[in-house]
Order: C-alpha cells, then sequence, then structure tokens
C-alpha cells in the first residue's frame, strides 16, 4: 500500500497521491479505448473526448457526493474535507449515476444515436472501475473483511485501519471488483464487436456490474452506510445494485422479446 508516493524534482520532493494518479490513469485508459473504437465505427472522435470530459467530470461530482451523504458525521466537524478527493472518498455508484445522466444529456443534446453511442460507452465504465480500485488498494480504503488462513489475503501496515483489523489478514475487496471491472470490460468489448441488438451491451454491462458489486459488498469491511430490510442488513451500495439489476434484466428481456432489426 502506497497512498504517497514522492517525485524528486529540483525545488524538493513532490507528493502524488496514489489515488488520484489511478483515477487519472482510469480516464486516460477508457478514453484510449473509446476513441479508438469510435473511430473504428466511423463516429465522430471530437464528439467522443468532449463526452469524455463531461462523464469524467460529474463522475467525480457524483462519486464524490454519494460518498459524503453516505459518510456525512465523518464531515460535520471537517467540512474542508469534502474537497480532499485525492485521499479517497469516491462512492462509484454516485459517479456512475451521475456520469449516466451527463452522457444521456449529451447524448441527446447532439442528436447522437442513443443506443449505438450506449453501447459504445458500456465497456468505458467497467474500464476505469478496473483502474479505480487498483488505486484504492494503494490508499487503504475499500478494505475487506477478515480472511484468516486465505492464501490471498493482504495485510494493511499500522494507523490505516480501525485498530480491531490492524494486523489482521484481509480480503483483497478492491482486487476482487478490479478483476471483475477488467473482465466484464473484456466481455463487453467482444460483445460489442459481434453482432448485437441495440441496447444490448450496455444493459449486459449494468446487470453484470450490479450482480458483481452486490456479491462483492459482502467481503468489504470499511464503512458504506445502508438499511436492514426484510431482517436483511445491505449497503447503500447494495440497495442501488438491486434495482439496477432488475432494470436491466426487464430490458434484456424487453430488447431479446421485440423483433432483430432489418439488416441493412
Amino acid at each position: 500500500m502506497y497512498p504517497v508516493f514522492k517525485l524528486p524534482t529540483p525545488w524538493g520532493d513532490l507528493p502524488l497521491y496514489s489515488y488520484s494518479v489511478m483515477v487519472v490513469v482510469a480516464f486516460l485508459a477508457a478514453l484510449t479505448y473509446v476513441f479508438f473504437e469510435a473511430r473504428r465505427l466511423g463516429e465522430n472522435t471530437d464528439r467522443v473526448v468532449d463526452l469524455s470530459f463531461w462523464a469524467f467530470l460529474f463522475d467525480i461530482l457524483g462519486a464524490r457526493l454519494l460518498h459524503v451523504v453516505v459518510e456525512w458525521r465523518s464531515f460535520v466537524g471537517h467540512p474542508l474535507d469534502v474537497f480532499k478527493i485525492w485521499q479517497g472518498g469516491l462512492a462509484y455508484y454516485g459517479g456512475f449515476l451521475a456520469a449516466i445522466a451527463a452522457c444521456l444529456a449529451f447524448i441527446r443534446y447532439h442528436r447522437l444515436p442513443l443506443k449505438k453511442w450506449a453501447d459504445l460507452w458500456a465497456p468505458v465504465a467497467m474500464i476505469a472501475i478496473g483502474f479505480g480500485r487498483i488505486g484504492c488498494l494503494l490508499n487503504g480504503c475499500c478494505y475487506g473483511r477478515p480472511a484468516p488462513g486465505l492464501s490471498w489475503a493482504i495485510t494493511y501496515p499500522p494507523g490505516r485501519l480501525p485498530l480491531a483489523l490492524e494486523g489482521i489478514p484481509l480480503h483483497p475487496a478492491p482486487i476482487y471488483e478490479s478483476l471483475a471491472g477488467f473482465l466484464l470490460a473484456g466481455y463487453l468489448i467482444w460483445l460489442e464487436r459481434r453482432p448485437h441488438r441495440p441496447g444490448q451491451v450496455v444493459w449486459t454491462m449494468v446487470f453484470g456490474y450490479a450482480v458483481a458489486r452486490f456479491i462483492i459488498e459482502y467481503f468489504r469491511a470499511d464503512p458504506r452506510g445502508g438499511l436492514s430490510l426484510l431482517g436483511l442488513a445491505f449497503s447503500t451500495s447494495q440497495l442501488i445494485a438491486i434495482p439496477l439489476a432488475l432494470l436491466s434484466l426487464v430490458a434484456l428481456v424487453w430488447i431479446f422479446l421485440r423483433p432483430a432489426p432489418s439488416q441493412p
């Protein structure tokens, strides 16, 4: 775990926050993929770059907003900490939903083909989560539950976790989600390049990530808010994942029940 790297300069060491670095890497990797894929499909690459900027901006704003709402007690005495995103604290689903809203608004405003662009952008979200969760591991946030005897469990340095978890091997929860993101991205890229029905790729992404995130939440131990329903405790992300999974499943059934579009 390396929350801060020191970059030597003629003026002294420049601190680089690993979380922020990986967020930038995630953005650049996602942009690189969608730029060349859009060019392959003959889409407007200038629009791709513009949309990437707005999606990234709203992703950060939405992710931070949801984190602050869920963990508002942590900011009551330190309101300026709301702006310290380089220390971590981005709730992915908040950014996910905000970025979707920004993308829909952009696509509608520029009158771009909605389903085609939605399918084009579907792998982007998973590429971003794949790299972004590596930043969580380096930063020491989003840590997992105790996993004594697990061969791939990890132990964090002193002073980074609650005292009850210090020195205890934990599930590498950020890596679980990173792997899920990369695997989903690979599958979506494969699916997007094969004959598919409009909207199939993006709804597959929503369903796949919702299911993966719901399961991975059981391996996390960091505070994530939530409620108890029907005698069961769910985190905030699980409460968001449930309706998204159901909605995407209904959408996929609807897509396959409709007559296939005629081929040109």
